[in-house]
C-alpha cells in the first residue's frame, strides 16, 4: 500500500476557504426572508421536477407491465382449463360415436344373421388368463346356456362353458382348450382351428390344422365355421390366414390364423343361440376379405 502523502498547505488552505464560503452562502440563504428565497426554492423544485416525473412515470409503467403479465397470466390459465375441456368433450364424443357404431354393427348382425343372439356385456376377464376367458352379464336366466358360441361384429370370440342365473362365463378362441371345425371362405379347404395360448410378444393367435398338402391357400385368405360337429353354426368368421408351413409330420400343412375379433379391446358380444345362424358370419365378414 503506498503511504499517505500529505497535501502542501497551502492546498490545505485553499480547501478550508472554499468550504467556509460554501457554509457562509448556505447561512446567507437561511437567514433571508421567505419573499426572497421563493425564486430559488422555485428553482430547485423546477430542477427536480423533470427527473422526478420521469421517475413516476417509470413507476407507472413498472406497475402496468405487472398487472398485464398478471392478467395475460389468468386469462392463459382460463384458455389451458377450457382447451381441456374440449378435449374431455371430444373424447366422450368419440367414445359415445365408437359405441354407437359397434351396437349399429351388431345389430346389422343380428338382422342379417336370422339367428336367435342374445346381446351381453363384460363384466370381468380373468387377470391369469387374460387371453383365455371372461365373464359377460347374461345367464340362464337370459336364455344362455354351455356351449353356446360368442360373437360380436367382427367375428367368432369363443364359446360358454360356465353358466349361472345372471352371468356366464366365455372361454376365447385363442384358449388351448378350443376346437373349431372351420374351412376357408376362398377355397373350401377343410382343417381344425384351435387356440395357441399367449405369445412370447404378449398377444394370442389360433392355428388351423390338417390342411391338405396341396390346398389352395394364400396369405390373408379368410377361416370361416364350417358347421361340422354341431356346436358352431356354419359361416362364423374366425380369422385371417397370417403364415403357412408344413406340419412335424410333412403330411399337412398347417397355418396360423389372426383371429377377426379384437380380443384385447372386447366389451359388447353376442351369444349365438339355437335356431339360426346359417350363413350370418358370410354375411357380417364377407366371404374373403381381410380384415
Amino acid at each position: 500500500m503506498p503511504p499517505f502523502r500529505r497535501l502542501p498547505e497551502k492546498d490545505m488552505k485553499f480547501n478550508i476557504i472554499l468550504l467556509a464560503l460554501f457554509f457562509a452562502l448556505v447561512g446567507v440563504i437561511f437567514s433571508l426572508p421567505e419573499e426572497k428565497t421563493a425564486s430559488v426554492s422555485s428553482a430547485v423544485r423546477d430542477a427536480f421536477a423533470v427527473p422526478q416525473a420521469g421517475l413516476r412515470r417509470a413507476a407507472a409503467w413498472i406497475r402496468s407491465f405487472g398487472a398485464d403479465n398478471a392478467a395475460l397470466a389468468h386469462e392463459n390459465m382460463l384458455l389451458r382449463a377450457r382447451i381441456e375441456q374440449l378435449n374431455n368433450a371430444a373424447r366422450q364424443n368419440m367414445n359415445i360415436h365408437e359405441e354407437n357404431r359397434k351396437l349399429r354393427d351388431m345389430l346389422r348382425l343380428k338382422e342379417v344373421a336370422g339367428s336367435n343372439l342374445i346381446a351381453a356385456r363384460l363384466l370381468t376377464r380373468n387377470v391369469n388368463g387374460w387371453w383365455r376367458t371372461a365373464r359377460i352379464d347374461k345367464g340362464a336366466g337370459d336364455g344362455v346356456a354351455a356351449g353356446m358360441p360368442v360373437i360380436n361384429h367382427e367375428g367368432l370370440i369363443g364359446q360358454i362353458v360356465e353358466v349361472s342365473g345372471s352371468s356366464s362365463d366365455v372361454l376365447f378362441l385363442t384358449s388351448p382348450k378350443v376346437r373349431v371345425a372351420a374351412r376357408l371362405a376362398r377355397s373350401g379347404v377343410f382343417g381344425i382351428v384351435r387356440g395357441l395360448g399367449e405369445s412370447l410378444e404378449g398377444d394370442a393367435r389360433c392355428r388351423m390344422d390338417f390342411i391338405v398338402k396341396d390346398a389352395d391357400i394364400n396369405r390373408a385368405d379368410q377361416v370361416i365355421t364350417s358347421g361340422l360337429g354341431g356346436v358352431y353354426p356354419e359361416g362364423l368368421v374366425i380369422g385371417y390366414i397370417d403364415e403357412v408351413r408344413m406340419d412335424s409330420s410333412g403330411l399337412f400343412r398347417q397355418a396360423e390364423v389372426a383371429p377377426a375379433a379384437d380380443l384385447r379391446m372386447i366389451d359388447l358380444v353376442f351369444v349365438v343361440a339355437p335356431g339360426g345362424g346359417g350363413n350370418g358370419g358370410r354375411e357380417a365378414g364377407g366371404s374373403g376379405d381381410k380384415r
